[in-house]
């Protein structure tokens, strides 16, 4: 059958603008979690896992790749071939490791292609259930008159913990662990006098008692802790700490591809079951365009290097 120019070069403008993979995904898809199992990372990422998987119709497989503060899960996804089949739930070490350490062996701007903000996580200051402060201007008072000799532990929370510092006019000794479960249980137990960690880790040994809330540090109040207040109530407008998670593809994913993904974690962040299950636990959903997260991961690395050479000596690097 003879086909004539007009009609050819209108099958092939059809052809050049529909989608290059319109049958993504035809096979199971690998989403890397730089955390260890268990966590409140991992907690989110299996449920985002979950959502995609019923999506797409295909499995979603998690894969826990701790270590190097976030950096090997990571770095195996800028290593990963860019065809839409593995992806990183990253989180915001990505803007602070460049400037607090471990320096990661790629460049996180233009190593890894941002799809989706997923969440913000605030931070909550919890005392040991005996400590003298029953209130965070309690902890103020008797910091100030007693400089260093008070103990905080984190997950190596270094820049989070400094923040903390910076903000609330305080000199805390700062206890690095590796992960929060620990550093919580060593403030439980009274081996530390306090802990800074996500709420979502801390909030079982809270209601149980054996943890004090002391302060959160989201803008507003959170509703897994509606009764603990702020910094920013406190005087401190500009302590907003929280962590956020993401999800990136490695340079070179196809575009069609990443906006798809980012749709669909829309629809997760949106969807009322998901809300229903993750907001009493701490977490503050909320997506965003693949633009939007590579203009706060480009802000928050800038703004992250700023502060640290302005605090050198507040900032322990890894």
């Amino acid at each position: 059958m003879q086909i004539s120019g007009r009609l050819l070069a209108g099958a092939l403008l059809i052809c050049a603008c529909a989608p290059v993979h319109a049958a993504w995904p035809d096979k199971p898809i690998k989403l890397v979690v730089p955390y260890a199992p268990g966590g409140s990372t991992d907690t989110i990422a299996r449920k985002y896992g979950s959502f995609v998987q019923e999506v797409l119709k295909q499995p979603v497989v998690i894969e826990n790749k701790p270590g190097a503060s976030t950096n090997i899960g990571a770095d195996q996804v800028v290593r990963a071939k860019p065809d839409g089949y593995t992806f990183l739930f990253g989180v915001d070490t990505l803007a602070t490791n460049p400037s607090v350490g471990p320096v990661p062996s790629f460049d996180p701007q233009k190593a890894l292609v941002p799809v989706s903000l997923v969440t913000h996580i605030p931070g909550l200051i919890a005392s040991n259930a005996d400590f003298g402060a029953k209130k965070m201007s309690d902890l103020i008072a008797m910091a100030k008159k007693e400089p260093g000799k008070y103990t905080i532990s984190s997950a190596s929370l270094f820049l989070q913990v400094a923040l903390v510092q910076k903000y609330s006019g305080l000199e805390l000794r700062h206890i690095p662990y590796k992960g929060g479960a620990q550093a919580a249980m060593e403030a439980a137990g009274g081996q530390v006098d306090m802990v800074f960690a996500n709420i979502p880790v801390l909030q079982t040994l809270v209601k149980s008692g054996k943890l004090r809330p002391l302060a959160v540090t989201s803008a507003k109040r959170s509703a897994a802790l509606p009764q603990v207040p702020t910094l920013v109530e406190m005087g401190m407008p500009n302590a907003i700490i929280t962590n956020w998670y993401a999800v990136f593809a490695p340079e070179g994913t196809p575009p069609d591809i990443v906006d798809r993904l980012s749709k669909v974690t829309a629809q997760f962040v949106n969807d009322p079951h998901t809300r229903a299950d993750l907001e009493p636990m701490g977490y503050q959903l909320g997506s965003s365009t693949a633009d939007q997260l590579r203009v706060l991961l480009e802000r928050e690395t800038k703004s992250t290097a700023g502060f640290v050479k302005e605090n050198p000596s507040l900032v322990h690097k890894n």
